[in-house]
């Protein structure tokens, strides 16, 4: 059984317990033109014009450069990934051999967010839009580039699936979108579980509850369904407590504190300790990548990433659910703390707990916040 999956942006192939890596030129070549880039205008930003100028700094290499890879699925024996650099969303399609080059362009936009993919029987499915907080069910002929959307309105669809039992069935999951007085999403509904039928258009929900999220529906050829559910959080304020009131002297006097900070950053050029600006943002963006991921509303602690006396804590808390319904409506949970599952042609389920790949048998490989996974 082959298996391919992406982690941190990159694909990788998974076949006889062993691991391998299969390039993405296109990510490769962007991170190699940026590195040429900032190699040729470094001489502005360093040495001593740069100093006595004001603009010294630091020299950053490629390794910065905003790379994410949304979706994964594959095509006839070969791959389809969705890639976003920067600015810049693309589908391209390659072999599913790391020794191939022959990686091939279907469509490119700077106006376009691609998300998960699904491609079967002839067609492919995306989930895409023209801002990164609305996205809707796009079916492609591959390798061209025309498609036609099926949904639409202020929502997001997202992981589409064709369904391997019922033809024209396309499952995904959609929420809706609420905007702030500035146009900006402050929430999202509860992920519900609907299907399309692709030759007539009708939009069928098929999984809600206002208490719940519903994830990544996906099928198999006995019409057993299987899905995500994990509990939906929703920003509700703080309630007034008692202590309160004894905190807020401190408070006050942190509040002083930073107002304090403030101004020295903005007259002097550098905070009351010294650092500046950038330092300061530097630090933050540093403690927040470290401290948080973000995973379908769930977001992790960094604690829950370390080992905890010897022993490997769960990245997912277990309420998020992977289930099983049968055609007569009777429902099983497969398992808990999933991040990611895919059903093999023979019913059998892989998935992925953000630290292992579990096999159908139990085995177990090491492979670190592995998503889209897809059976070859």
């Amino acid at each position: 059984m082959k298996i391919v999956y992406s982690s941190e942006s990159r694909i990788y192939c998974l076949e006889g317990g062993k691991k391998t890596e299969i390039p993405c030129e296109r990510s490769a070549k962007y991170r190699q033109t940026v590195d040429s880039i900032r190699r040729r205008n470094e001489w502005k930003t360093t040495g001593r014009g740069a100093q006595f100028q004001g603009t010294m700094k630091e020299y950053e290499d490629s390794s910065d450069v905003y790379v994410d890879m949304q979706g994964l699925c594959g095509y006839d024996g070969r791959l389809i990934y969705s890639l976003t650099l920067d600015g810049s969303s693309c589908l391209y399609h390659r072999g599913a051999d790391r020794s191939e080059n022959d990686e091939g362009l279907i469509i490119s936009s700077n106006t376009l967010y691609f998300g998960g993919v699904d491609y079967y029987d002839g067609k492919l499915a995306a989930s895409m839009g023209h801002t990164p907080d609305e996205r809707h069910i796009a079916l492609f002929d591959p390798p061209s580039p025309i498609y036609n959307e099926y949904t639409d309105g202020d929502s997001q669809e997202t992981a589409p699936y064709f369904s391997r039992s019922v033809k024209g069935r396309l499952y995904f999951s959609t929420c809706g979108n609420a905007r702030g007085d500035h146009g900006g999403v402050t929430a999202v509904s509860n992920r519900t579980g609907a299907y399309i039928d692709t030759d007539t258009s009708e939009m069928t929900e098929l999984l809600s509850d206002e208490k719940y999220d519903f994830l990544s529906l996906k099928d198999d050829s006995d019409g057993n369904l299987y899905y995500i559910r994990q509990p939906y959080h929703t920003a509700k304020p703080e309630k007034f407590k008692i202590s309160d009131v004894f905190f807020f002297p401190f408070r006050l006097i942190k509040a002083l504190g930073g107002w304090l900070n403030f101004m020295s950053v903005i007259w002097g050029g550098e905070s009351l300790n010294g650092k500046t600006p950038d330092d300061m943002i530097g630090e933050r963006a540093g403690r927040r990548s470290r401290r948080d991921l973000i995973i379908d509303g769930n977001i992790i602690k960094a604690e829950h990433l370390a080992d905890k006396n010897g022993r490997e804590e769960p990245l997912l808390p277990a309420e998020r659910v992977l289930i099983k319904r049968e055609p007569d409506g009777a429902e099983t949970v497969v398992a808990k703390g999933v991040l990611d599952y895919a059903v093999t042609p023979d019913g059998e389920i892989v998935r992925s707990d953000g630290r292992y790949i579990i096999m159908p048998g139990g085995e177990k490989f090491k492979a670190h916040l592995a998503r889209n996974l897809t059976v070859l």
